[in-house]
């Protein structure tokens, strides 16, 4: 009888302290996953995670993800709660060229909404750092060939 009353008040009261995740957390994992995914250039398992209105133009910005632009590190920098169903997410990208050797950095804001019931993609647009990683076009440096460095071979007979 003693063990009965301790286990039912123990499940009684284990249970109250699992609660679900706050729309902080969920907002990051969404903007997580979405980022992460999209990086090699796959976009057909995220576009469902982006509004319908910006779906198209987040295709388009993403064209040359996994071609000519490689995605290095993705890391959510900032997430702030407007309220229960906005959210405004920093994110920083870490990215080559495949054409260059230079690793550039790029922050971007995105805005999440969560009105349907699962948090989408709603706007995005980059506030600092390296052009080109959504397309943009940007002048390359094409040095001058240098001469050759080497001395002249001298063959001993």
């Amino acid at each position: 009888m003693i063990r009965r009353a301790i286990g039912l008040s123990l499940l009684a009261f284990g249970s109250s302290c699992i609660q679900p995740p706050g729309p902080a957390e969920t907002a990051g994992d969404a903007a997580r996953e979405l980022n992460f995914t999209s990086r090699y250039g796959e976009l057909s398992g995220v576009l469902g995670m982006t509004a319908t209105g910006v779906r198209d133009e987040f295709v388009n910005r993403r064209a040359e993800w996994g071609k000519m632009v490689r995605v290095v590190d993705v890391e959510l920098a900032a997430l702030t709660l407007e309220d229960r169903d906005r959210a405004n997410v920093l994110i920083d990208f870490s990215w080559t060229r495949a054409d260059q050797g230079t690793l550039k950095t790029t922050r971007v804001l995105q805005g999440w909404s969560n009105e349907t019931g699962s948090w989408t993609l709603v706007r995005e647009k980059r506030v600092s750092g390296d052009l080109g990683l959504f397309g943009e076009a940007v002048a390359t440096l094409d040095p001058a060939p240098r001469p050759d460095v080497h001395f002249e071979t001298k063959v001993i007979r």
